[in-house]
C-alpha cells in the first residue's frame, strides 16, 4: 500500500508497492518426485526437531519465527502440541516487545528516507494462529492492546502514534482473515474502533467488500459510529469508502490511492449517513470554532470545507435533497475561516483544477528557475511522472539535473519500470535491453523473472529464458557476499526449475554457500527497495520479492526434487534459516496419507 504523496518546496515523496504475484512463475511440470523420506510420520517428527531446536537459538525473532511456522504446519495433525508452540511463541513475542517496542527501520540515512517498521512480534505469532482460531488470537490480541495502553497510563502519556499503531496492527491481523472468514475478519477488525482511525481502515473495507460487501457495509456503518465524533484527522477516513473513491476527501495524516475493487457500486445509504454527520459536525463546528493557526496540518473547519468541496458533485449527484443544505453549509464554513486558512484551503482546491501542464512545459519551467534543488525535483517528479515519452527524450531530461546523485539513480528507475511496461505490452526483447541496463543485481533479476513468466505464459522459445539466467549467474558469480547476491542467486534458482532442475539444484547450493559466508544473514524483509535522494526530497519504491528468500525457493524446488533439496537445506551453518527451510521442503509432506497398519495375524 503507498503511503503520502508529499510534494512541496521541501519534500517530493513517493513509495510504490508492486506485487509479485507468485512465488513460483507459472509453469509446466511433472508430479513432484516420489521420495521414501517424503512421508507424514518423517514430517511431523521433522517438524518438533525444529521446535527443539529452536530453543537454542540466541536471536529472539528468528527463534519466534521458527515457532510459529512449526505451530502453524502442526495444528491440522498434533493440535494441543501447536496451541503449546502459540503461546510459547507469544510469550517470547511479549518479552521481545518489552524489551524493544515498536522499531521502525529508515530505507537511508537521508531525512526524507521511507520508514519502515518492523513487525511487531506478537502480531506475528497472533496473525498466524488467527487462521486457524480467531476466537483465541482475538483474545492474544486484546492482552497484548491493554499491555500497551496499561503502560501508557502509568507514564502518564496519552501516545495517539501508539494508539495508531494498535489499530494498524489489528487490522492487519485481520486483513488475513478475509478470504477463508470474512465475517471473522469484520468481528477482529472491529476491535480496532476502540484506538486511532488509519489509512489502513478504507483499505481493510475495500479488501473485505471485494469478498462479501454486505459484511464490509455493516462493518462500515459500525466504523461510523465509532469514529463519528473523532477529529476530522480520523473521522474523514471514513470519506472514501461510501462513494467508492480512491483517496479522501480531506487532508489526512497519510493516505494512499485505495485498490477500488472493480465494479464496486456506491451504497446510497452509507453515503447518505455519512453526509448527515459530516453536516451535523460542520454545525457543531460552527457554533463553537476553533480556528488553529497550524503550519502544516488543517483546522477542522478547513477540513470540513475541503470535504464538502470535493463530494459536491456526488451529493448532488445521489443525494439530491442534501445537495442544497451542503452548498449552504460549505459557505458559511469558508466565511468563518480565517483569510490565511481560506487561502491556503482554496489554493489547495484551485490547484487540484488547475489544467495539467504537458511534459514539455513542466521542462521548459523547471529549466527557468534559480533554485537549483526545487528545479532538480521537479525535472525528477516530471520523469518519472512521464509514461508517454521517448525514453530518449527523458533521459535527455536527466541530463539537464544538477545532481549527480540524483541523475544515476534516476535513470536505473527509468529503465526499471520502462522495462516493466514493455514486458506487459509482450514487447520481450525491448525489456531485456533495458532490464540489463539497470545496475542493481536484484532489481535487474527482478525483471527479468517477470519477463520470465511472460515468456513462459506465451510459450515463447525457452533459449531466450536460459539465456538471461546464464546472464545472471555469470553476474552473480563475480558478486560480494550480500543479502542483494544470496536473494540473486535464489531468485536464479527459482527460475531454472522452470527449465532445467539439475541447475536449479546447483543454484540452491550456490545460494547456500554465498549465506554461509555472511555475518547474521537476515531475510525477514521481503522486498527490495529503490530509492533517489536529492538536496531537498527523497523518491522511494518497493517491490515485494517473494520468491527472493530461502523458504519459498526451497519449498519451490522441493517439488521437483525432495531428496536434492533436503539435502541442500541442511548444509546451512545459520540455525534458523535451516530449520526454516527444512520445514518448508518437508511441508507438502504431511498431505501424504499415514501407512495403514498391518492387520495383526491370528495366533
Amino acid at each position: 500500500m503507498r503511503e503520502k504523496i508529499v510534494m512541496s518546496h521541501k519534500v517530493a515523496a513517493l513509495l510504490f508497492v508492486l506485487t509479485l504475484t507468485s512465488p513460483a512463475l507459472a509453469q509446466k511440470t511433472a508430479p513432484a518426485p516420489k521420495s521414501s523420506l517424503c512421508t507424514r510420520d518423517n514430517a511431523l517428527e521433522t517438524i518438533n526437531q525444529q521446535i527443539l531446536t529452536s530453543r537454542t537459538l540466541d536471536d529472539q525473532v528468528r527463534r519466534i519465527s521458527v515457532l510459529i511456522r512449526s505451530a502453524d504446519l502442526l495444528w491440522p495433525y498434533q493440535k494441543q502440541k501447536s496451541i503449546a508452540t502459540f503461546n510459547e511463541a507469544f510469550e517470547l513475542a511479549s518479552q521481545n516487545f518489552k524489551e524493544h517496542g515498536d522499531v521502525v527501520n529508515r530505507a537511508s540515512n537521508s531525512q526524507f528516507a521511507a520508514r519502515i517498521p518492523l513487525p511487531d512480534q506478537r502480531f506475528k505469532v497472533i496473525t498466524a494462529l488467527a487462521k486457524h482460531d480467531p476466537a483465541a488470537a482475538r483474545k492474544l490480541s486484546e492482552q497484548a492492546t491493554q499491555a500497551d495502553l496499561e503502560a501508557i497510563e502509568q507514564n502518564g502519556d496519552a501516545n495517539p502514534e501508539l494508539r495508531r499503531k494498535l489499530a494498524e496492527k489489528i487490522l492487519t491481523v485481520a486483513a488475513g482473515l478475509i478470504e477463508t472468514d470474512p465475517a471473522g475478519a469484520a468481528n477482529f477488525a472491529r476491535t480496532s474502533f476502540q484506538y486511532t482511525a488509519t489509512l489502513q481502515l478504507p483499505g481493510f473495507l475495500y479488501s473485505l467488500a471485494k469478498n462479501n460487501r454486505g459484511v464490509a457495509d455493516a462493518l462500515y456503518a459500525d466504523a461510523l459510529a465509532a469514529y463519528g465524533g473523532k477529529p476530522m484527522d480520523q473521522f474523514l477516513y471514513l470519506s472514501s469508502y461510501p462513494f467508492g473513491n480512491n483517496r479522501e476527501a480531506g487532508e489526512m495524516p497519510g493516505y494512499t490511492f485505495y485498490r477500488v475493487p472493480d465494479g464496486f457500486v456506491p451504497n446510497v445509504a452509507l453515503q447518505r449517513a455519512f453526509t448527515e454527520k459530516l453536516l451535523s459536525r460542520a454545525q457543531l463546528t460552527l457554533e463553537s470554532p476553533e480556528e488553529a493557526a497550524l503550519a502544516y496540518r488543517w483546522s477542522e473547519l478547513s477540513q470540513i470545507w475541503l470535504a464538502l468541496t470535493r463530494l459536491e458533485k456526488q451529493i448532488g449527484s445521489s443525494l439530491p435533497d442534501l445537495a442544497e443544505p451542503a452548498i449552504q453549509t460549505r459557505d458559511k464554513v469558508f466565511a468563518s475561516l480565517s483569510v490565511a486558512n481560506q487561502n491556503k484551503t482554496s489554493g489547495l482546491i484551485n490547484g487540484e483544477n488547475k489544467p495539467q501542464q504537458s511534459f514539455d512545459e513542466v521542462v521548459e519551467n523547471a529549466e527557468k528557475m534559480t533554485d537549483v534543488a526545487r528545479r532538480d525535483m521537479i525535472l525528477t517528479n516530471a520523469v518519472q511522472a512521464a509514461k508517454d515519452q521517448p525514453i530518449e527524450r527523458l533521459l535527455s531530461v536527466i541530463e539537464k539535473i544538477s545532481d549527480e546523485g540524483v541523475r544515476g539513480p534516476l535513470t536505473n528507475w527509468l529503465y526499471f519500470f520502462r522495462s516493466q511496461s514493455l514486458t506487459r505490452e509482450k514487447k520481450f526483447d525491448e525489456a531485456r535491453a533495458l532490464a540489463t541496463k539497470v545496475n542493481e543485481l536484484d532489481q535487474r533479476v527482478y525483471l527479468f523473472s517477470q519477463i520470465a513468466e511472460a515468456l513462459i505464459k506465451n510459450e515463447e522459445d525457452q533459449t531466450k529464458i536460459r539465456e538471461m539466467l546464464d546472464e545472471i549467474a555469470t553476474a552473480t558469480s563475480k558478486a560480494p557476499n550480500t543479502i542483494v547476491t544470496a536473494r540473486t542467486v535464489l531468485a536464479l534458482a527459482n527460475l531454472y526449475a522452470k527449465i532445467d532442475t539439475t541447475r536449479s539444484i546447483e543454484q540452491l547450493g550456490n545460494a547456500v554457500k554465498v549465506i554461509n559466508a555472511m555475518e547474521n544473514p537476515d531475510f525477514s524483509q521481503q522486498f527490495v527497495m529503490i530509492k533517489i535522494e536529492g538536496k531537498n526530497f527523497g523518491s522511494y519504491a518497493s517491490f515485494q520479492t517473494p520468491g527472493f528468500n530461502p523458504e519459498t525457493a526451497f519449498a519451490a524446488i522441493s517439488k521437483l526434487d525432495f531428496d536434492g533439496t533436503l539435502s541442500q537445506s541442511t548444509n546451512f551453518s545459520e540455525k534458523s534459516l535451516r530449520s526454516l527451510t527444512t520445514l518448508a521442503v518437508v511441508e507438502p509432506c504431511l498431505l501424504q496419507a499415514p501407512k495403514a497398519s498391518s492387520p495383526k495375524r491370528k495366533q
